[in-house]
């Protein structure tokens, strides 16, 4: 089969699937690719070996790892799903996500912008701001929270509550 009609046949498959446009898109893209790379890779290699070797070079292309795990689920979707071959471990050099350093504002920016915000439309938002970043309630529940909700003896939510809400006071 040459990669003419793999292409057509993939995207039959997709669309009797009612896959999204996007998907059929990036599968047929990937596919193209790994079509591409298949004339460079030596003869005798195994379907699993020749997914590992893709994956592989794509890592050290530099790729993202999200989208190495696309290429993965296309080209897997081809051999499983239009060509009814089914694969073993792929066992391939994964792309390195990227590390994300988290910032938490300063204390003082932190005061100075629950400070900015002011009452809204009869709404006590500063309240609520106050109540999220005290309490680290989720946005919605302070917005659901009753005055019955809370035992002003004891300076506590009551049980019905997720507990993050229980330490209101």
């Amino acid at each position: 089969m040459n990669t003419t009609q793999a292409i057509e046949r993939a995207r039959d498959v997709i669309r009797r699937q009612h896959k999204a446009w996007a998907t059929e898109e990036s599968y047929i893209s990937w596919l193209r690719r790994y079509m591409a790379a298949l004339p460079k890779m030596p003869n005798g290699l195994s379907s699993e070996q020749k997914i590992e070797r893709f994956l592989t070079d794509l890592a050290y292309q530099g790729i993202s790892a999200s989208s190495q795990n696309q290429a993965f689920n296309a080209v897997l979707f081809f051999y499983k799903a239009v060509l009814g071959q089914t694969i073993g471990n792929v066992d391939a050099l994964r792309a390195q996500r990227a590390g994300h350093m988290r910032h938490a504002p300063s204390m003082r920016d932190t005061q100075r912008l629950i400070q900015t915000v002011r009452n809204v439309g009869g709404y006590l938002t500063n309240l609520i701001v106050r109540m999220l970043h005290g309490c680290g309630m989720r946005v919605t529940e302070p917005l659901n929270l009753r005055i019955k909700d809370i035992n002003l003896e004891r300076g506590r939510a009551c049980d019905g509550l997720p507990s993050v809400a229980r330490s209101v006071a």
